[in-house]
């Protein structure tokens, strides 16, 4: 008896997690974990069959509350991880943004242990409600000496497209 309700549990916390998703890139990323650390909220989704512990790309959407002003979030979130990049980070704007404050960061992060490196759109944007959000997508590449880039070239500015599309309040869990 002790089993069935261990099952009937995780299988209703994993149905509960599963119906906050994001489609993106034709696949859904559904929330595996979220955190509220001071006055940042974080939600990180995953495609089907990915964990933490081992994933190939990811979503991460953020909340900063209280924050009114991308230059409230950009400088200390630039400084946490500078000691990642691989190379100099791309920043760009978009002509076609609704948002009251909007900038995109394409950036290669190599992981801290040298296992791999993470290709990493960020979106940051205040909106009407006045809070800053942000939603990121990491592609993960495994470390090499000779890394094929191509599929990052290829799809990067799809995905780019995609993150401006995206629309994080509902899957904040707030």
């Amino acid at each position: 008896m002790k089993r069935m309700l261990t099952l009937a549990v995780v299988f209703f916390s994993q149905s509960l997690l599963a119906s906050n998703c994001i489609n993106f890139n034709d696949k859904d990323y559904c929330e595996v974990w979220t955190n509220t650390d001071g006055d940042v909220h974080t939600v990180e989704l995953l495609a089907g069959g990915q964990s933490l512990e081992s994933w190939s790309t990811m979503i991460t959407v953020r909340k900063y509350q209280g924050k009114k002003a991308l230059k409230e979030v950009l400088p200390s979130y630039i400084d946490s991880v500078k000691p990642l990049f691989a190379m100099k980070p791309d920043i760009l704007k978009s002509d076609k943004s609704k948002a009251a404050e909007e900038v995109y960061f394409r950036m290669l992060l190599l992981a801290p242990d040298k296992s791999h490196y993470e290709y990493v759109i960020n979106r940051f944007y205040r909106d009407d409600d006045e809070s800053v959000k942000s939603i990121f997508y990491s592609h993960r590449i495994p470390f090499a000496e000779q890394v094929n880039f191509n599929e990052i070239m290829e799809n990067r500015d799809n995905w780019l497209e995609q993150l401006q599309s995206q629309n994080i309040d509902g899957h904040l869990g707030e």
